[in-house]
């Protein structure tokens, strides 16, 4: 292959990876303004500005470009799972540690797109194809938050930080649920302490 073969093939590869980008952007900043109901395909193409054939070529339906979206959004969601792991190495003890990442973790969960996850597994009830496709990101990006805590705390098992795991998600999408409604700051800090209480008896049966 010639070097003007070989650069032509990436700067087409270029623009399939620019043009699926700013669908997924589009995607994403219609379902924050406008909800799963107002995110049409035929919005998407107008604030992406590609034509309808552009978007298909990537995206063949609605429920493909709403996977995909959440994949992104996930993505760039565990870069802010990993930092708010993260940052709780540097406390002293697996207690503090813990009390670090537990609160930045639910400040994750209140990130302003987080809201869109939560209408669109709302909307999957009743979409099939929605619904698988969601339920395939959630399993892989869920798999990478079991992985950084049980880097965290090598005390437990993998099966005890899965189920650990799996019990904080549900009780911060509970959380993010009430938001503003029955939920406010201090009931929130009661359920991380709860929380928190948990995985330190958890941690401290296996030490």
């Amino acid at each position: 292959m010639s070097a003007t073969e070989s650069r032509a093939r990436r700067t087409q590869e270029e623009r399939r990876n620019h043009t699926r980008g700013v669908l997924l952007s589009a995607t994403l900043a219609s379902l924050a303004e406008l909800g799963y109901a107002g995110t049409t395909t035929l919005e998407v193409e107008r604030r992406a500005g590609v034509s309808r054939g552009a978007r298909l070529h990537h995206f063949p339906n609605k429920a493909a470009l709403l996977t995909a979206a959440m994949d992104l959004l996930y993505e760039q969601l565990s870069l802010r799972y990993a930092s708010a792991f993260a940052s709780g190495v540097l406390k002293n003890s697996a207690r503090q540690r813990l009390r670090a990442g537990l609160h930045e973790l639910y400040a994750v969960y209140q990130h302003q797109h987080y809201s869109v996850l939560t209408e669109l597994n709302g909307a999957a009830r009743t979409d099939a194809e929605l619904r698988e496709g969601l339920r395939r990101v959630a399993r892989r990006h869920r798999q990478l938050a079991l992985d950084a805590a049980v880097q965290l705390f090598p005390a437990l098992e993998r099966r005890d930080a899965e189920r650990l795991i799996e019990t904080i998600h549900a009780a911060f999408v509970g959380l993010r649920t009430q938001d503003g409604v029955t939920a406010d700051a201090e009931h929130a800090e009661m359920v991380l302490s709860v929380l928190e209480d948990m995985v330190v008896q958890r941690i401290r049966q296996r030490e």
